[in-house]
């Protein structure tokens, strides 16, 4: 007996929670029949704030927060770039393989830019007060939102994703051997960075695009050289190698020498030439040195060239 009178008590102190909130106001007379409800064809929300704005606009957020939801539902969890590492005659190109899940957000639904309450179907607001005199509103909203819509979104996300990840996949499939220049491949390696930042701070393929940055500077690095062409006391003529492959390099370089004076550095298209006076302070012997740096990502190559 004392278990059912607690259970009506209970019942009691419920219903005066419910009657103590009151409808001052709302958009109908009559709640229509989709608010709470599900409608195929539609997304049906709703949401709950101090002021009408407030709630309509998180009315408009959860449906948002839906179509990325459907989206995600529909698409690949990840994507990968399958790298390898080869070494032949002196070239060395390096990758690894790497996974990342994809994480749709905002940003990759521009469709979403133009979700308003001005293309809802019909929407439904009550004014509420609470026992204390406080009031706030709930917002219902009917939004269409068909399966072809759903399946146009989808396509229109994979289609740019793709263009992501092929770009991505050119970038990891670079082969510095088919460029002419040094600057050709910085071209490449900086065309990289501006990718990178490009993608959305939580992109993971930003990890990958760090990756293959990483390769980039060790096989530019352990490949680029410089070659002797020609010394004697007069010029000493130098090229850019990439492994065994005579490239141009339009910089010049920094030149110091033991004995030699007014250095002089000619950019020719294959080679530098660089002239000098050795009669001054150069001695007959094998002692007269110049050496010759280019520094390229951070790291100097340097060449001595004996002259004699």
């Amino acid at each position: 007996m004392r278990r059912l009178i607690a259970f009506a008590a209970a019942l009691l102190l419920v219903g005066a929670a419910v009657a103590a909130e009151k409808v001052v106001d709302s958009s109908s007379k009559k709640r229509p029949d989709w608010a709470g409800a599900s409608m195929e064809g539609y997304f049906v929300t709703s949401a709950q704030a101090p002021t009408l704005e407030e709630a309509q606009e998180k009315a408009i957020t959860a449906v948002r927060e839906q179509i990325i939801a459907a989206v995600a539902t529909n698409i690949h969890s990840e994507t990968s770039i399958v790298m390898r590492e080869v070494a032949e005659n002196g070239h060395i190109d390096s990758h690894k393989e790497m996974k990342s899940e994809l994480h749709v957000a905002a940003a990759d639904i521009p469709y979403l830019a133009d979700i308003s309450p001005s293309h809802a179907k019909d929407f439904y607001w009550l004014k509420m007060r609470r026992d204390d005199k406080s009031t706030y509103y709930v917002y219902h909203l009917l939004y269409p939102f068909s399966n072809s819509k759903l399946r146009m979104l989808v396509m229109e996300y994979e289609k740019a994703q793709k263009a992501i990840n092929d770009s991505l996949q050119a970038f990891a499939s670079t082969d510095f051997e088919k460029y002419g220049s040094v600057e050709q491949m910085l071209a490449r390696h900086n065309g990289l960075q501006q990718f990178e930042a490009s993608l959305r701070e939580d992109d993971k393929r930003r990890d990958i695009c760090q990756s293959i940055l990483m390769n980039y500077d060790r096989m530019l690095r352990q490949n680029l050289h410089v070659e002797v062409l020609e010394s004697n006391r007069q010029e000493t003529r130098i090229c850019m190698k990439y492994a065994s492959k005579r490239i141009a390099c339009h910089m010049k370089p920094k030149m110091k020498s033991n004995c030699l004076v007014a250095l002089q550095a000619k950019l020719n298209a294959q080679d530098v030439q660089i002239t000098y006076d050795s009669e001054s302070g150069c001695y007959a012997d094998d002692q007269n040195w110049l050496d010759v740096t280019f520094t390229i990502l951070g790291k100097r190559i340097t060449q001595r060239c004996y002259i004699r």
